[in-house]
């Protein structure tokens, strides 16, 4: 081991000349290849071939291009015994080197390839790293490798190829998420269920088996010169057996999504979209913000920002969420909301990206990307012009993205998740609520909100403020025979353990995403979220991307859900829900979700002050039984709420505070 080590301490010697250091650590490598043979050194051998390699890829001295070919050579040499299945974490990060060395001199098609080893190396990796720092470093590592691989494919004018692989790394995240997690897959007998956990523990018992015995080896080896390779072959057979159990025994397409990494190919992703949808997906990489669309028909186009407008994306972000968790309640963000969605749709290029899309588009699928998650994108300011082009519709506040799709803009966590939610849904039943109302009590105005919405079920059901603690929550979301289960209550987002994140009930106990995950809402159409800020997401996560309480909901079986993005403590969330329950009920419109969203935002951002009077006389008996359950001390608020209301002529709602932070996930 002393030349090889030497070799790696010359490569990283500060002192000294770089270019003598590098000529010594090449010198020590292959002094060290003398002794570490191919026939008896193999691990040895594959180490000192990656060490050369990186040392000849710095070479300040002889020819650029031939230094560069023997590394590439000595990365291939390594990746032979550094193979995806038998050593994941090497075969991860020599691949990933070779991407690199590639991708630096604008070789596309090797760097692919390069970086498709690599992608595999990962998901063979998940199996070895048992502890959870092992996972974050395979994490980390692999987050650089689907940036590199996307953008590859993209000047390869591949972009379907680029697609797959955006598609690949959100689900590599999901089943990463769900191993801290027992889920049960839906409609399967008790004795399914426990052959399942037998096949899971037996792959967990020879990981701890590995584990215990590299650790054991690492500690007796010292500079021993045998050559010691862990047999992997349990662990790949017992995976497989577990693969092959749940892919032959198990229906339930959401929860293999959660267990296994399965490619979805461009061709499925374009089965997504039809004559009027066309599918919007975003992408962050570490040097620009990219913008797919996809429509039935032709090819992919993109939109691919400059390395300057994502960082000023990136500046104008940071100042959005300082001003959201300001000190001074928000205020100065509500005030500048506006021109700060107008600089996002600058920086976008929004318009821009609009014209990639056809004119006959009338409903968009918007997947969004990290950061994007927490942004209102449907709610982005668009030039006039291209408003007549698509809908000739008119709006009082101006032109927003949605109002350029009259059949509506719906969100999705990714191409595949959307996927399995259109497979399985069938049922359209719509007249059984189960609500949860006011638990933690401090939302004055959600007691209305429910009170109304739930005179439009036939069979409502509602828990209200103490009475909604979990013991008397969980039964009724168990028995999933409901049709629509509605949250007025806080929510939360844990960035240490996103499966903590959670709903809170009464004495706020928290329903937790982990808990969401394994609920089965076999009859739900519509889960709506009316209080929760749920689209929080940890901005320090070295992963690249993240689940939210919304998609908990969809893989639960919901197959919409009306989330919110900040929290309006104000009559006019109510009034929101109560008009999106009001379409949705009405059987001249008979209209999707996100439509019927759509139609209740543009409602109460153009609402005057004689059409709110107006609504107000419509439900005034609801709201008068309402005011009469308040404390006296309680009523004057409602009043005063409505008289400050009614000073904001003409339209009291148009800011985009009011109704912009409203987006339906699903379809």
């Amino acid at each position: 081991m002393t030349q090889n080590n030497l070799a790696i301490a010359y490569h990283y010697r500060i002192r000294g000349d770089k270019a003598c250091n590098l000529e010594r650590a090449i010198a020590y490598c292959q002094e060290a290849l003398k002794v570490y043979t191919f026939d008896a050194f193999r691990q040895q051998w594959a180490m000192t071939q990656n060490n050369l390699a990186i040392a000849y890829r710095y070479r300040i001295r002889g020819e650029k291009a031939d230094n560069l070919e023997i590394a590439i050579k000595s990365y291939h040499n390594a990746l032979q015994i550094y193979t995806k299945d038998s050593d994941p974490l090497n075969c991860l990060q020599t691949a990933q080197n070779l991407g690199i060395l590639h991708y630096d001199q604008k070789q596309w098609q090797q760097a692919t390839e390069a970086y498709n080893t690599a992608i595999e190396a990962v998901e063979n990796a998940r199996l070895e790293a048992l502890n959870p720092h092992s996972r974050q470093e395979v994490l980390s590592n692999a987050i650089g490798v689907f940036h590199r691989i996307v953008q590859a494919h993209l000047n390869l004018n591949q972009p379907e190829k680029a697609l797959e692989y955006i598609e690949r790394s959100k689900g590599r995240n999901l089943v990463e998420l769900m191993t801290q997690k027992n889920l049960h897959p839906q409609g399967v007998s008790q004795e399914i269920i426990a052959q399942l956990n037998e096949l899971k523990q037996r792959v967990f018992n020879e990981q701890i088996r590995l584990h215990h015995q590299s650790m054991k080896q690492k500690l007796m080896r010292g500079d021993n010169l045998t050559s010691y390779v862990q047999d992997h072959s349990y662990l790949k057979e017992y995976q497989q057996d577990l693969d092959n159990f749940i892919a032959r025994e198990i229906k339930d397409p959401l929860f293999s999504l959660t267990q296994k990494v399965e490619p979805i190919a461009f061709t499925e992703i374009q089965a997504l979209t039809d004559t009027e949808t066309c599918l919007l997906q975003w992408y962050i990489t570490g040097e620009k913000i990219l913008a797919f669309v996809v429509s039935p028909e032709g090819e992919v186009k993109v939109w691919q920002s400059s390395e300057n407008d994502k960082n000023q994306f990136l500046d104008t972000f940071n100042n959005y969420l300082q001003l959201y968790y300001s000190k001074n309640g928000k205020q100065e963000w509500k005030n500048q909301l506006s021109n700060l969605l107008q600089t996002f749709a600058d920086i976008l290029h929004i318009n821009d990206i609009l014209a990639l899309i056809p004119d006959t588009c009338q409903r968009l699928i918007i997947i969004p990307h990290l950061f994007l998650h927490i942004l209102p994108l449907h709610a982005l300011p668009v030039d006039p012009p291209q408003l007549s082009l698509k809908s000739g519709e008119s709006v009082m506040g101006g032109s927003e993205l949605q109002d350029l799709f009259p059949k509506g803009v719906q969100y999705a966590p990714s191409c595949q998740i959307l996927q399995k939610i259109t497979q399985t849904f069938h049922h359209s039943d719509f007249n059984k609520l189960f609500a949860i109302q006011n638990p933690t009590k401090d939302l004055f105005y959600t007691d209305l909100e429910v009170n109304i919405l739930s005179t439009f079920f036939t069979e409502p059901q509602v828990i209200a403020k103490d009475n909604a603690t979990k013991n008397a929550v969980l039964p009724h979301l168990k028995s999933s025979d409901n049709h629509c289960y509605h949250f007025s209550c806080h929510g939360g987002f844990s960035p240490a353990n996103p499966l903590e994140s959670a709903l809170l009930l009464a004495n706020k106990e928290p329903l937790t995403l982990g808990e969401i995950f394994e609920l089965r809402l076999n009859k739900c159409r519509l889960i709506t979220l009316s209080a929760c800020e749920t689209g929080l997401i940890d901005l320090n996560s070295i992963s690249d991307e993240y689940i939210g309480l919304p998609s908990g909901f969809l893989f639960a079986g919901s197959p919409s859900v009306v989330s919110s993005l900040w929290t309006v403590n104000d009559l006019s969330t109510s009034f929101l829900m109560i008009k999106l329950y009001e379409i949705l009920f009405d059987e001249n419109q008979q209209v999707s979700v996100p439509v019927a969203l759509k139609t209740a935002q543009n409602w109460l951002q153009n609402l005057t002050i004689e059409e709110l009077d107006k609504f107000l006389e419509q439900y005034q008996p609801q709201m008068d039984k309402h005011l009469a359950l308040l404390q006296p001390e309680q009523r004057p608020l409602y009043k005063e709420s409505l008289k400050q209301i009614k000073q904001r002529k003409p339209h009291p709602f148009i800011s985009p505070y009011y109704w912009a932070g409203f987006i339906a996930t699903g379809i």
